[in-house]
């Protein structure tokens, strides 16, 4: 007797089943896809705070060569004969390089339409970045031929992987004068220049929070002696009222650090954001004094606020002046004190702790 086999086809997945797992599927990706970002971000602000370290450490091998003087913008009108063998000529204003003796060379400017060379450029043999230091013509301006070239190179430690801004756009090489157009790779950590109130960093929207100061003393005051105003031309005699743990042009060094070196911030996140754009945060535009070969780029301000979002301390749409303490990260920003030590900031910082770590000897506490 023969039996038939009977072939039962397979039951498929409804309409209404489908579109029931393919909603699970979504609920557990929304639940996952921030935790992944936020797993990316902490992976980010690790890596530049490491940035932020190694920073330190170039900048303590430095001064521990240099007999205590921490790297510094170069200007050998101040630091005369240098550690470098620059000799400076008081009469016919040129300088002698030692790789080549006997010839005349140009002037290490600071005034209008030139910039120094940053600390930056002082520290890369310290940073694992000695060949790109061999190229560099120190007897000739910042902004022209090989040294513009050198400019233009990227340096990993110097840039936080949480700014997603363009690697190398047209920079300000300049202390005033006006922007020139010259490609050059940026940094996103600034050297200290204290508590002042300068030319192209001179926000003057940010009040003075002089209700802050525990003592009284009516510190925040723009152009006071808390808060000394610098000129744009970064003239010689602005060097003694810098407050900071670097200046534009000349030599900090240890026993500058009256307040202590754990008390004090030497280098901090800066992602060189140029104010706000008719209110919309979302469309921050990159500043060009970001560059890390110069002077103007690598150094700026703790006076404005961290991360500040105020439109009443802004200065409308693109100005430059309100840069200062930034970065990506959610709810704050890094920054390494002069002992080499890192901390992550938080937004919310407190405007005097904020002077107290810009300071270098103002005699401050930081708590």
């Amino acid at each position: 007797m023969l039996k038939t086999l009977r072939l039962q086809g397979r039951r498929g997945f409804t309409l209404v089943e489908l579109l029931v797992v393919i909603a699970i599927i979504g609920v557990l990706v929304g639940l996952l896809l921030p935790a992944v970002q936020s797993a990316r971000e902490a992976a980010r602000r690790s890596q530049c705070l490491n940035s932020l370290k190694q920073i330190g450490l170039a900048f303590h091998n430095y001064a521990s060569a240099n007999k205590d003087v921490y790297p510094y913008s170069m200007d050998p009108m101040r630091d005369a004969p240098d550690e470098k063998g620059f000799q400076y000529d008081g009469g016919t204003k040129v300088y002698s390089d030692p790789r080549t003796p006997g010839q005349p060379v140009g002037r290490f400017p600071i005034q209008r339409n030139d910039s120094s060379f940053s600390w930056i450029v002082q520290a890369l043999p310290y940073m694992e970045e000695q060949a790109l230091y061999d190229q560099i013509r120190f007897q000739e301006t910042c902004n022209q031929g090989v040294n513009l070239a050198v400019a233009q190179q990227k340096i990993s430690m110097l840039l936080c992987p949480s700014n997603g801004m363009v690697e190398t756009r047209n920079m300000w090489v300049q202390n005033s004068g006006g922007p020139a157009a010259s490609q050059a790779a940026r940094t996103d950590y600034n050297g200290n220049l204290g508590h002042i109130w300068g030319g192209w960093k001179d926000c003057g929207n940010v009040p003075d929070f002089n209700g802050s100061d525990p003592n009284g003393a009516n510190r925040f005051t723009k152009g006071s002696a808390g808060t000394p105003w610098i000129s744009n031309n970064w003239l010689q005699d602005d060097f003694a009222r810098i407050n900071g743990v670097f200046a534009y042009a000349g030599k900090k060094k240890l026993g500058d650090l009256v307040d202590g070196t754990s008390q004090t911030i030497a280098v901090f996140e800066n992602y060189h954001f140029r104010g706000y754009n008719n209110g919309v945060w979302d469309a921050r535009t990159p500043d060009e004094c970001a560059g890390w070969f110069f002077s103007v780029g690598s150094q700026h301000t703790l006076r404005n606020p961290l991360n500040n979002k105020n439109p009443a301390w802004l200065q409308g749409h693109g100005d430059r002046r309100c840069a200062g303490w930034s970065s990506n990260h959610p709810g704050g920003a890094g920054a390494m004190r002069a002992d080499g030590s890192v901390q992550f900031y938080t937004d919310d910082i407190d405007h005097w702790v904020r002077y107290a770590v810009a300071t270098a000897a103002g005699g401050e506490v930081a708590k």
